[in-house]
């Protein structure tokens, strides 16, 4: 209540309005598809942290036995389908994209202003609900598979990638999903749960979609979307800083063992950027570390997001990730250290050779003066 309080009651109003009425039409005052609704989730005890992965051409090998018990029960009531996540740029040129899907035939609809597009897209007889993440270069999809969406959605979107990602870095995350669209799937849902529950909520690493409600399922999708693109969009700074570890490594080895480096100081001052490059798109250009000021004043997307993000361990990635930031930039530091040392004393050996010269012409110079005082007194 206090951010509602501090955000205004005003700016919240204004917001919930806008973001309805672009729910309600698209552009061209089309109404949009139904949409899909996404899940909260809880970290299993003792589970290791979870990681993104890099996308793979041959579908997924994901099946319903890896849903825990509960899990199953709904996969047996609902219907089961992917949902696919693909950090693929740095971000995206919003306008432009909406430009190009309308030459495609589609019918784009600005979901959040400035942050989210979204379109629906027939793919073999099933439609899917696609969504594009501005800010974080993310495309997330409910209803396809991780092969079509790379051979079919993303060549759509490429030309309005900002500082796009080469295809081998993508980073993807897979999920499951189901929803629920009619009072008599809720019966099912909460004969499952025991009781009734009338929020999307994930179980057993199974997203269940709340859908009763068209408009609140594409606002709950667009909090779950945000979440999935916070695990790739981590995940993608976690690797270039696993790259960046494994190219000094062995210069951490050969000052472990007194040996000559043979790295220059210019090497290193670039390393040393890269590193406070990922820390600032970990911590200071980014929405990684917290909440976006959107979900402030919606209660239920804020869980939403929060819930997704527990469920993906983002907090225990980001520790993870901020702690070996500090050991990379403290293994730079030191290798800067030695070079510095080295060019000291470089430097203090040039003065001596000065010196150890100037002493010699001294030495010339008074030999001379010496053979001058001879001859006369000759």
């Amino acid at each position: 209540m206090s951010r509602l309080v501090a955000g205004g009651l005003s700016n919240w109003v204004s917001l919930a309005f806008n973001v309805r009425k672009s729910l309600s039409r698209g552009f061209h005052g089309d109404p949009i598809t139904k949409a899909i609704k996404r899940p909260k989730g809880s970290v299993e005890p003792g589970r290791v942290l979870r990681r993104s992965q890099v996308p793979k051409r041959n579908g997924r090998s994901k099946s319903l036995d890896s849903f825990g018990s509960t899990g199953q029960i709904f996969s047996s009531v609902l219907e089961v389908r992917p949902c696919t996540t693909i950090t693929t740029a740095e971000s995206y040129d919003l306008p432009k994209l909406i430009d190009e899907l309308r030459k495609s035939g589609l019918r784009p609809v600005s979901l959040i202003p400035d942050e989210i597009v979204s379109f629906s897209y027939l793919f073999e007889g099933q439609l899917a609900d696609i969504m594009v993440l501005g800010n974080s270069g993310t495309v997330v999809s409910w209803g396809l598979e991780e092969k079509p969406v790379m051979e079919v959605i993303l060549p759509i979107l490429a030309d309005s990638r900002i500082k796009p990602i080469a295809e081998d870095q993508f980073e993807s995350e897979d999920m499951d999903y189901a929803e629920f669209d009619s009072n008599h799937a809720l019966h099912d849902v909460a004969q499952a749960l025991n009781k009734v529950e009338d929020a999307s909520f994930i179980i057993d690493d199974l997203i269940v979609i709340n859908s009763l409600d068209s408009e609140s399922g594409m606002l709950d999708k667009a909090a779950f979307a945000c979440g999935m693109s916070r695990s790739t969009r981590l995940a993608f700074l976690e690797n270039s800083l696993e790259k960046r570890i494994e190219k000094t490594r062995k210069f951490t080895e050969l000052l472990s063992q007194g040996k000559k480096l043979n790295i220059t100081e210019s090497d290193v001052l670039r390393s040393t950027g890269s590193l406070f490059l990922l820390r600032g798109k970990l911590n200071l250009y980014s929405e990684l570390i917290e909440t976006p000021d959107l979900y402030w004043s919606e209660p239920q997307l804020e869980n939403i997001y929060k819930e997704i993000s527990k469920s993906l361990d983002i907090q225990p990635r980001i520790a993870i990730l901020n702690a070996k930031l500090d050991y990379a930039t403290d293994e730079s530091r030191a290798l800067m250290a030695v070079l510095n040392e080295k060019k000291s004393t470089r430097l203090e050996w040039i003065i001596i050779y000065l010196i150890l010269i100037e002493v010699c012409f001294e030495l010339h110079h008074y030999y001379e003066r010496y053979l001058a005082e001879e001859t006369r007194g000759k």
